[in-house]
């Protein structure tokens, strides 16, 4: 049997609020979070909880700008492994 992934007060918040996000829009936007809810969420993508996507390329018109002004440019969404990781 696997042994139960264990998640912090903050990782379960942030995952939960990609949870919800991803169900409303396709995912946490990269650029909504602050630098300690990066750290966070860099730890959940190396745990496999979830996953990052590149908006930049994906729409018409701004991305560049977006980009060239520091901009993350991405989303963050859930894995199975993370909705695995909630329900526990």
């Amino acid at each position: 049997m696997k042994p139960l992934l264990q998640l912090t007060p903050q990782e379960r918040a942030l995952l939960e609020e990609v949870r919800l996000s991803d169900e409303d829009h396709g995912g946490l936007d990269l650029d909504e979070l602050g630098e300690d809810e990066i750290e966070i969420v860099t730890r959940l993508l190396d745990r496999g909880l979830v996953e990052a996507t590149s908006e930049f390329g994906e729409a018409p018109d701004g991305e560049e700008d977006e980009r060239e002004a520091g901009g993350r440019g991405g989303r963050v969404r859930m894995t199975a492994r993370g909705v695995e990781a909630l329900r526990r």
